[in-house]
């Protein structure tokens, strides 16, 4: 089988486990942290639209912004992540990859991983797991992701 490397993220924390084999436990190598993840409303200010007065008439309209601060945070982190996990693939420190993260950070992470990374991945898992130990990460992957 190889190595196997394992990322377990959010938008706010990633987790990265190596297995060694199908029965080994998982052993976490690497932790990440994005704080620009945490409340996106509270801690960077008003995220209102902006206003905007027509020049003809006094009617308004909301410019809404083409891409929502937090969804750059989270695309941001992603591609931090496909840094770490290029070097990894370059190194030949894994065989295959398995993802792990909630469907909408999962979106993310598939923009920005490079073809390369991309090709060592073998499963996914659409849940968020970053909080659980790796014992219960484990029971979640299952062992079709860990073959």
């Amino acid at each position: 089988m190889g190595k196997t490397w394992v990322l377990v993220a959010d938008r706010v924390r990633a987790r990265l486990f190596e297995l060694e084999s199908g029965n080994a436990a998982l052993n976490e190598v690497e932790a990440f942290v994005n704080p620009e993840g945490r409340d996106p409303a509270g801690s960077r200010g008003d995220m209102r639209p902006t206003r905007s007065i027509e020049s003809v008439g006094g009617a308004r309209h909301a410019i809404e912004p083409h891409t929502t601060p937090e969804t750059k945070y989270a695309e941001r982190f992603a591609r931090r992540l496909h840094d770490a996990l290029e070097q990894g693939r370059v190194q030949h420190r894994y065989d295959q990859l398995v993802l792990v993260a909630p469907p909408r950070f999962l979106g993310a992470l598939h923009g920005a991983l490079g073809k390369n990374v991309r090709s060592h991945v073998v499963a996914e898992v659409r849940r968020n797991l970053t909080a659980m130990t790796p014992e219960q990460i484990r029971v979640h992957i299952g062992e079709r992701a860990l073959r």
